[in-house]
């Protein structure tokens, strides 16, 4: 169920006069004047949260043997639909007033039905304190009242987009397994989509990125029609400049591993800057320039920023003890713009210069493997493998082993194993069948085990050892420094040997097999750029990404068009056989220049940005250009 045909751009809402108290003071002036400021700013959809405890503040009363019965204070539940779903009905009259003048603004609206947790802190009705608020069965069944009623009171109104289940309910206890999070996710959608069936529903995960995060997120599209990622720096890349490559690059790698995994549309749904602490307004609006232009070139359908107005000066729970919490906003409390409200509207620009909105569809050539049993730091590989594919100008998508099927591909990439548990037989089977007839297999090796990789990979090992070893090899005249814990050493070898490191030992092998070829590196390169500070975004780093330039040729991945910059990369999307569009981004802080080889003869046109000249592109910091390659006749 597709409501993003156009790409958009969007924001998480509080008001601006009492942010998470906006229900329990409503102001109607207030924000309508919120939402002229929006409007103006170039957004288009509000993802808004209905706060749990103010639209269903039941009190558990107690008799010596439990709890009696709920009711709304001292008060019993009123004989009304809403009394008997525990619902306050002045709140309920106050989100219609909303609904009205998000509708007279053309404001589409995302509502966040069960918000639980929010910015560190947790909201429950008084009944269910200290309840998991996932598993208690008690507690479940009166979320499931809470949102029957609430749906089926609003589904007609005309400025509600879809229903988000609510805002990270992964984070609503603490305490949960796959299986318990998977029941309450299932019970939520199917209690929306009871009552309303026209409406999408969205999981309002957050990124997870866990063993349990994994796993739930294969099975979202049980129960959702649309999953989110929530990709914040300071928890996922924190250790790189927010306005560098992995950081922006994050927001694509996390929803496109997430669209993956789920088999339904993903977007990410929040991320930001999270204050000044972490950079500067400037560099804030340099972030968010290079997110809007790779959310775009990557497809992830459109971008919702953490949020609408700064909250620092509030004085309550959570803003008075979160020190992130604070001022991160479009705006400031007092509805001044900031630089970032600019770089929306130039964006806004450019999508006007695309028909539909958007760009079609993204050229993809390889696919990452996901292990079956793997550690929380594995994410840091597979994000590792995104990051060198694309520098060496390759486009990838992701499956999980063994919980989904091989797809078909060019190219198949299994990066650095650390786990015992890789990969199962028959699916090994299913990959190495696709190898044989012509697709081309890359394993890099860490701590794991991987069955057969001696014979598949023609290199019998002599032994294996823990050490702390620091070497390096050469490809592609690039000398590649690296250090890992585990060391190989060869005992025979019937492949070709592709690279030495320094004392003589071979690290890097081409087998043939069948009609397609295996290459195997017994050194964990991702894992190494992974934790090495700085690979990705500082000038003359060791350019690791030869690797998987060697192994995409072999593949026979061919693009359109090549840049020769570490830091401008581009993508490609067909736009019918004579025609594609390529959108190029600095994902530099610091202005860059590339040189651009076009393979092939093409006019090439100007859409967006700088142009070609005499074969380079010139980008300023975080900056994106975009071109049609048209073949000549």
């Amino acid at each position: 169920m597709n409501v993003f045909d156009e790409f958009f751009t969007g924001i998480n809402y509080w008001g601006s006069k009492d942010a998470i108290h906006m229900w329990e003071n409503f102001d109607a002036a207030s924000t309508e004047n919120d939402f002229i400021l929006l409007k103006k700013a170039g957004i288009t959809h509000l993802r808004i949260f209905i706060l749990w405890p103010y639209f269903q503040p039941l009190r558990a009363i107690f008799s010596p043997s439990g709890v009696f019965e709920y009711r709304l204070g001292e008060e019993p539940l009123p004989d009304t639909e809403a009394g008997r779903a525990g619902v306050n009905e002045k709140a309920c009259e106050d989100f219609s007033t909303f609904c009205s003048l998000a509708e007279k603004y053309g404001l589409k609206l995302i509502v966040g039905l069960i918000t639980g947790h929010m910015s560190f802190r947790n909201y429950v009705p008084e009944a269910f304190y200290n309840l998991n608020c996932v598993t208690d069965p008690s507690v479940l069944k009166w979320e499931i009242k809470f949102v029957k009623y609430f749906v089926r009171r609003f589904k007609d109104e005309k400025a509600i987009m879809a229903w988000d289940l609510g805002n990270e309910p992964n984070c609503l206890f603490s305490e949960w397994t796959e299986d318990q999070l998977y029941l309450w996710c299932s019970a939520i959608a199917d209690a929306i989509k009871t009552v309303d069936s026209t409406h999408p529903v969205i999981s309002g995960f957050a990124t997870l990125t866990s063993v349990k995060g994994i796993h739930i997120t294969l099975n979202t599209g049980d129960f959702c029609d649309i999953n989110t990622v929530h990709p914040y720096q300071i928890f996922q890349t924190q250790t790189e400049p927010i306005n560098s490559m992995k950081p922006v690059l994050d927001v694509a790698f996390l929803n496109k591993l997430s669209e993956s995994l789920a088999g339904i549309l993903t977007f990410p749904q929040e991320f930001g800057a999270i204050g000044y602490m972490n950079c500067s307004m400037k560099t804030e609006a340099d972030f968010y320039r290079c997110v809007l232009f790779t959310a775009l070139a990557h497809n992830c359908h459109g971008v919702m920023y953490w949020c609408a107005f700064d909250q620092g000066h509030l004085s309550y729970p959570p803003y008075d003890f979160n020190d992130i919490g604070s001022n991160y906003g479009f705006f400031t409390k007092d509805g001044m713009s900031k630089p970032i409200v600019e770089e929306n509207l130039k964006f806004k620009e450019l999508l006007e210069k695309l028909p539909g909105k958007n760009l079609p569809e993204q050229k993809t050539d390889a696919v990452v493997l996901i292990p079956k049993i793997h550690s929380d730091n594995d994410i840091e590989t597979v994000r590792s493998a995104f990051l060198l594919a694309n520098r060496a100008n390759v486009d990838v998508s992701f499956a999980h082993m063994p919980e989904q099927p091989i797809p078909d591909s060019k190219l198949y990439i299994i990066p650095s194993v650390d786990s015992n548990q890789n990969i199962t037989k028959y699916r090994l089977d299913e990959l190495l069948e696709k190898v044989e007839q012509g697709a081309v297999l890359y394993v890099s090796l860490g701590r794991g085990f991987m069955r057969n990789i001696s014979q598949i990979a023609g290199v019998e090992f002599a032994y294996r050892e823990q050490i702390s070893w620091d070497t390096c090899f050469s490809l592609a005249g690039e000398q590649l420094p690296i250090s890992t814990d585990i060391k190989y050493t060869m005992e025979s070898c019937s492949s070709e040997v592709l690279a030495y490191d320094e004392g003589g030992t071979p690290v890097f092998f081409r087998n043939s097999y069948g009609k397609g070829f295996i290459y195997l590196l017994t050194i964990p390169v991702e894992r190494y750029c992974s934790f090495r500070p700085g690979v990705f975004h500082r000038e003359n780093e060791p350019k690791y990404e030869n690797i998987y330039k060697e192994i995409a040729r072999k593949a026979d991945i061919k693009h359109r068009v090549d840049s020769s910059s570490p830091f401008i990369l581009l993508t490609e999307h067909e736009i019918n056989e004579k025609e594609t569009y390529v959108m190029a981004i600095n994902y530099s802080y610091r202005k860059e220049k590339t040189t651009i080889t076009l393979n092939g003869d093409f006019e090439v046109q100007t859409v967006w940005g700088n142009e070609i000249k005499n074969g380079i592109l010139e980008l300023k910091e975080n900056d994106g250009a975009l071109f049609i390659l048209k073949e000549k006749v």
